[in-house]
């Protein structure tokens, strides 16, 4: 089953940033002087592949944490079924697995004394992004 998702660009001011986490790392790997004569290519290519991975699945958590962390819309603060008021509860763990490996956060939980039923309020697309798209 294909995924139906649209392509994120980098904001071109984020790329000084990212240089700088580079050369922040590689310091914190090699010292000032980076890698040692001898070291292969395949050796640098997978430590950069392991980095990838290991930083987007640390922004994809604290992306979601950050996001749950906010009150949610007045949309989703309502039951789905009555539309009565949610009460709040305390939030539950959840996990994803993603291309980046398994990703968990606490998600905001609510509850309709009305109807008798536990809701986590998210939405069924993603969020929007910063530009508002």
């Amino acid at each position: 089953m294909a995924k139906d998702t649209r392509t994120v660009e980098i904001p071109a001011h984020l790329r000084p940033v990212v240089q700088a986490a580079a050369k922040n790392l590689l310091a914190h790997l090699y010292g000032p002087e980076g890698p040692p004569w001898g070291t292969s290519f395949a050796e640098l290519e997978e430590l950069a592949v392991q980095i990838s991975r290991t930083l987007g699945a640390e922004v994809l958590q604290q992306a979601l944490q950050r996001q749950a962390n906010q009150p949610p819309p007045p949309r989703l603060s309502v039951c789905p079924a009555c539309a009565g008021p949610l009460d709040e509860r305390p939030p539950e763990p959840r996990s994803v697995r993603t291309e980046s490996g398994i990703t968990g956060w606490k998600e905001p939980a609510g509850y309709c004394p009305r109807c008798r039923r536990a809701f986590f309020p998210s939405e069924q697309e993603s969020g929007t992004g910063p530009d508002g798209a």
